[in-house]
């Protein structure tokens, strides 16, 4: 199959018939025309099942789970291997890094192309507009949430306003950032399996102000999140959040109690030990010392109020 979808790729980018122009990036950026399907990607086409998913809702990241998703790195793989001129910016951030970011939750990838380097800037503008052809037939098939790139952004969720001026604080000139719908992050559309899938809202949020439970997608959840409840008196009363990225005291006191090397860098396995810690208490599982955690763990002396 990756053989297939690279050709298909390449097909886009190199051996294609013009059609009309459909994505408008800056004025001041000169596009050529959008390529498109050459005999790879039609073959390829011709494997799908049905209709492609419909645009993907926005879902803003709500838990803190950073890591390589398979739908991001086989999407990445190909982009990488028919566009050599460009580089791997990466995926993964801290919680600590940002504020609501799919980085956050292994649903962003970065795409270093350039927009000032001519070579990079061709890759980007052939990817983009073979993804938003046809009605963004691609960027449907592989649940492409939404793009961010030389002052524009396109979302899905808005795909009828076009693309729309993004942030001037982060213009994204030198690399292209893509976000995912959770089924496309877990390579569960149309374009990795041939059947279109249906919207996954993700994990819910338990209680208002705090992260959401670590996501496996055992099944996918078919309904929006609702607005979460406020913490209770016996929640506990909310102090400093621990979580990927923390530094200091207080996570070596949590990782030294939890068996995990005590860096005082709230790391992976410091994740991992938490989580564990949370299912052996009932807790949400979260992933960081939230509110409720940090309750418990407070009422059985491991840290102090």
């Amino acid at each position: 199959m990756v053989r297939t979808l690279k050709s298909a790729l390449v097909a886009a980018a190199c051996c294609a018939v013009a059609t009309p122009l459909l994505v408008t990036l800056p004025a001041a950026a000169k596009l050529p025309v959008p390529k498109r399907a050459g005999t790879g990607l039609t073959q390829y086409a011709a494997a799908l099942q049905g209709e492609p998913e419909g645009f993907a809702a926005y879902v803003p990241q709500t838990s803190c789970d950073p890591q390589w998703r398979k739908g991001l790195q086989r999407f990445r793989d190909l982009v990488l291997a028919t566009y050599p001129q460009t580089k791997d910016w990466g995926s993964m951030r801290d919680c600590t890094d940002d504020g609501i970011s799919e980085h956050l939750d292994g649903r962003a990838w970065d795409w270093n192309a350039n927009a000032k380097d001519p070579a990079q800037f061709k890759a980007a503008t052939d990817l983009i507009n073979w993804l938003l052809a046809d009605n963004a037939y691609w960027a449907r098939r592989l649940g492409i949430m939404y793009i961010g790139y030389n002052h524009r952004i396109w979302g899905a969720y808005r795909a009828s306003e076009g693309w729309r001026p993004l942030s001037p604080s982060d213009p994204h000139t030198d690399h292209v950032h893509f976000s995912f719908s959770w089924q496309g992050a877990f390579g569960k559309t149309s374009f990795f399996d041939g059947t279109a899938a249906a919207q996954d809202y993700g994990p819910c949020r338990p209680f208002r102000g705090e992260p959401a439970v670590l996501y496996s997608r055992t099944r996918a959840n078919s309904r929006p999140c609702s607005n979460p409840p406020g913490l209770s008196r016996t929640s506990g009363k909310p102090g400093k959040l621990l979580w990927r990225g923390s530094r200091g005291s207080e996570v070596r006191t949590v990782q030294s109690a939890l068996g995990v090397s005590a860096s005082g860098y709230f790391d992976s396995a410091t994740m991992h030990a938490v989580a564990t810690f949370q299912r052996s208490k009932n807790l949400p599982v979260t992933g960081a010392v939230d509110t409720v955690t940090r309750t418990r763990m407070v009422s059985e002396g491991i840290l102090k109020r």
